[in-house]
C-alpha cells in the first residue's frame, strides 16, 4: 500500500505546478517533498513527475495515470479513518469567501454535500470582502477565509490559479474607449485588468461598479460593458471576448487559504483538507 503522505506530497507538486508551491501547501520543505516523490517513484517502479526548464514540473504519462488512483487512494484512507473514530466530526466551522467563490466553482454544493454528511457539525459561512474576511481571521471570528490575489506573494495558503479572461455579454461590442464593468476596489480583478490597460496604453472608463457576481453578471448580459473574469465562472449568457478585440492578457488569479488555527480540532483539520482537494483539483 502506498503511504498516504508520498501520496499527498505527490498530488501537491502536480496539482501546484512545483516543489516550491507544494511546500508550501504541506508545510514541508522543498527537499522533504522531494524526497517524499523519490520514495514514492521507487514504489511506484515508475518516474512520476517530470521536470521542466524554468522550475516548472509535469505529469509523465505513468504520472498522469497514477494521479487517479493515488486520489482514489486518499479518499478511501480518509474515509476509514472517520469510520473508525470514536465520535463523528462535531462543533462548528465558521468560513468566510468573497461572492464569487459563493457563487462559482461548484463550492455552494460542496458545502452542502459536507454538512449532510457530518449533520453534527454546525457551518456558518459569511460572504464579504476579502479586507473584512482577513480581519474577522485575525479577530477570531472566521476560522477559515478563502481570498484572491494577482500575484502569488503575501500571506496565505496558496490552493491554486486560474486564468482570468475579458468577458461580455452577447450584445457586448468592444470598442474604444472600453468601457468596463467591475468590482469596487480592491479587487484582485479589477487590478488585473488596469494595470493590464495603462500598460498597453489603451483608452477606459469604468462604467458600473457592483459588489456582487449576480450583479456583475446583469450588467454584462445587458451589455453595458465588458470584464475581467476568471474563466471557469463564465456562464451560458457570457461569452469570452473575441481574440480580434487585441485586449491585453490578463494571466492569472492566485485563490488562497487564511486559517485562524486549523489542525485544532478533526473538524476543522478534515474541513481544511477538504478545501484544499477541491481547489487544487478545479485550478
Amino acid at each position: 500500500m502506498f503511504d498516504p503522505v508520498l501520496l499527498r506530497s505527490f498530488l501537491a507538486v502536480l496539482d501546484l505546478g512545483g516543489f516550491t508551491h507544494a511546500g508550501r501547501q504541506l508545510n514541508a520543505t522543498q527537499s522533504t517533498v522531494s524526497g517524499h516523490l523519490r520514495r514514492l517513484e521507487a514504489q511506484a517502479g515508475h518516474r512520476l513527475i517530470a521536470r521542466r526548464r524554468g522550475g516548472s514540473v509535469a505529469a509523465t504519462a505513468a504520472g498522469e495515470r497514477f494521479a487517479e488512483d493515488a486520489r482514489a487512494i486518499l479518499r478511501l484512507h480518509e474515509a476509514a479513518a472517520f469510520r473508525l473514530a470514536e465520535r463523528p466530526l462535531a462543533g462548528i466551522v465558521r468560513l468566510g469567501m468573497s461572492d464569487d467563490f459563493a457563487s462559482g466553482r461548484g463550492f455552494t454544493a460542496l458545502l452542502a454535500a459536507f454538512a449532510q454528511s457530518h449533520p453534527a457539525v454546525e457551518l456558518r459561512v459569511d460572504v464579504a470582502s476579502s479586507r473584512s474576511l482577513l480581519a474577522m481571521v485575525a479577530d477570531g471570528g472566521l476560522d477559515f477565509a478563502l481570498t484572491k490575489r494577482p500575484a502569488d506573494n503575501g500571506e496565505g495558503e496558496l490552493l491554486a490559479r486560474h486564468d482570468v479572461a475579458w468577458v461580455a455579454g452577447r450584445k457586448a461590442v468592444p470598442a474604444s474607449p472600453l468601457r468596463l464593468v467591475l468590482f469596487p476596489d480592491p479587487c484582485a480583478y479589477r487590478d488585473l485588468a488596469l494595470s493590464a490597460l495603462q500598460a498597453a496604453g489603451a483608452d477606459w472608463i469604468v462604467s458600473y461598479t457592483t459588489p456582487s457576481l449576480g450583479g456583475l453578471k446583469a450588467a454584462l448580459t445587458a451589455g453595458l460593458g465588458i470584464a475581467p473574469l476568471a474563466s471557469d465562472l463564465i456562464c451560458d449568457d457570457l461569452r469570452p471576448v473575441p481574440d480580434a478585440a487585441a485586449l491585453p492578457a490578463l494571466g492569472k488569479v492566485a485563490l488562497f487559504l487564511h486559517a485562524r488555527e486549523p489542525e485544532r480540532s478533526p473538524t476543522t483539520k478534515h474541513f481544511a483538507q477538504l478545501l484544499r482537494r477541491h481547489f487544487s483539483r478545479d485550478g
